[in-house]
C-alpha cells in the first residue's frame, strides 16, 4: 500500500532538485547546442539561397553576353563574307576585262594576219597568173 508520510515530501524536493540540475547542466546546454545549429543552419540556408541568386543572375548575364557574342561573330562573318564576295567580283570584272581585252587583241591580229595572208594569196595567184598566162602565150608563139 502507498502511505504518505515525511519521506514523500522529500523524494519530492529531491525530485524537484535534480530536475533543477539536469535542466541547468544537461538540458539548458544541449537546448543551446541545438538552438545553435539551428541558427546556423537557417543562416547556410540563407547564404545558399543568395548564392543559388547570385548564381542564376550570373548565368543569365553569361547567356545574354554569350547571345551578344554569338549575334556580333555572326555579324561579323557576314560583313567578311560580303567584302570577300565584293572582292571577288572586283578580281572578276578585272580578269573579265583583260580578257576581253585581249580577245579583241587577238581577233586585231588574226584579222590582220588574215589580211596580210590575203594580200599575200593574192600576190601570189596573181604571179602564177602571170607565170600561167606566159607559159599559155610561149605555148602558142
Amino acid at each position: 500500500m502507498i502511505s504518505i508520510d515525511s519521506t514523500l515530501f522529500i523524494q519530492m524536493l529531491n525530485f524537484l532538485v535534480i530536475l533543477f540540475i539536469s535542466k541547468k547542466m544537461i538540458i539548458d546546454p544541449v537546448m543551446g547546442t541545438v538552438e545553435k545549429r539551428n541558427s546556423r543552419i537557417e543562416t547556410l540556408n540563407g547564404q545558399a539561397e543568395k548564392l543559388r541568386s547570385e548564381v542564376e543572375q550570373y548565368k543569365a548575364e553569361y547567356e545574354e553576353k554569350f547571345e551578344s557574342v554569338k549575334n556580333e561573330a555572326a555579324k561579323y562573318h557576314r560583313e567578311v563574307k560580303q567584302e570577300a564576295l565584293k572582292e571577288a567580283e572586283a578580281v572578276y570584272a578585272k580578269v573579265k576585262k583583260d580578257m576581253d581585252a585581249k580577245l579583241e587583241e587577238a581577233r586585231s591580229e588574226i584579222e590582220a594576219q588574215k589580211a596580210e595572208a590575203m594580200a599575200s594569196l593574192e600576190a601570189e595567184a596573181d604571179r602564177m597568173a602571170d607565170q600561167i598566162v606566159q607559159k599559155i602565150i610561149g605555148k602558142v608563139a
